[in-house]
């Protein structure tokens, strides 16, 4: 069974700081790039003065097993869908993403 979300760039990279932990699988679709696998780190630390939310992902793959580092806050507003899958078991939940302009520095 899963649930379906709907909510803005901001709420959804809140959604992922809140409910995914470490060893959960991440599903994201953003731009043209589609990342699944397991989550090996998050973290939360500011970049050169800038907000950062990174996620280090295990990618699943036959061909490809390699991690990536994927920052959150950089691509917000290119994020089309997220799914997370709880390692305990747990329902699995996909976000649908509004679009999400922030402004131009």
């Amino acid at each position: 069974m899963e649930r379906t979300l709907t909510m803005d760039c901001e709420d959804a990279i809140n959604y992922v700081e809140e409910n995914v932990e470490v060893y959960d699988v991440l599903e994201l679709s953003y731009h043209r790039i589609f990342t699944p696998g397991e989550v090996l780190s998050i973290d939360t630390d500011d970049r050169k003065g800038k907000k950062s939310f990174r996620v280090m992902i295990q990618v699943a793959g036959d061909l490809v097993s390699q991690s990536v580092e994927v920052d959150l806050e950089e691509v917000k507003d290119d994020l089309v869908e997220i799914k997370h899958i709880p390692k305990n078991g747990e329902e699995a939940t996909i976000i649908t993403i509004e679009r999400c302009e922030t402004e131009v520095e």
